[in-house]
């Protein structure tokens, strides 16, 4: 049986790329992700403080929107401290599965307010936070419910039941493979 939890309202993602360094995750690609933090100042705070801070504990906890909502899915990041503060991210699968995708398999995600630049190339060298997604935040069913909402999308592309089963397969696999590549350098 599935308990209701309560989570406040979704902080809207005003922008999603990705940053590389060799200084981080060893020269893999991480997601980073724009927020509009204006309903939530305390997520701005933590960004701007944790500059200057070293880093604080975070439980992150992956769900659903409702037990029969396959469309969306949150990411439900609280974090104790330098400032205590709890943000959900709302995530369409249809249109942002790459990047949920992207954040499982990165294992990170880098979080920055609207504040410090609209697009990630803008706040490139503006305050930002890194989250690391522990390998312990798992998602049971995501692979299924990811390949599920792209074979939807390919069907209403015309696709045939066996290509965008193939196509879907496809897609991931390339997304993945990008996913796992690492930046060289010194």
């Amino acid at each position: 049986m599935m308990n209701k939890v309560r989570v406040p309202t979704p902080v809207p993602i005003i922008a999603d790329g990705a940053i590389a360094t060799t200084r981080v995750g060893e020269g893999r690609l991480i997601p980073a992700l724009i927020l509009d933090c204006d309903e939530n100042r305390a997520l701005h705070d933590l960004i701007v403080i944790h500059e200057d801070t070293p880093p604080g504990d975070v439980t992150v906890t992956w769900g659903r929107a409702s037990r029969f909502d396959k469309s969306t899915v949150l990411l439900v990041l609280e974090f104790k401290k330098p400032v205590h503060t709890k943000a959900v991210l709302s995530f369409n699968v249809a249109k942002q599965g790459g990047v949920v995708d992207a954040i499982i398999h990165a294992r990170g995600v880098y979080l920055q307010s609207k504040d410090f630049g609209q697009t990630v190339s803008s706040g490139l060298n503006n305050p930002k936070i890194l989250v690391e997604i522990p390998a312990s935040a798992t998602f049971p069913d995501w692979n299924s419910l990811y390949q599920d909402a792209l074979v939807r999308q390919f069907r209403r592309h015309g696709f045939s039941r066996k290509e965008a089963k193939q196509a879907a397969a496809e897609h991931i696999s390339r997304l993945r493979e990008l996913w796992h590549s690492r930046m060289k350098g010194k």
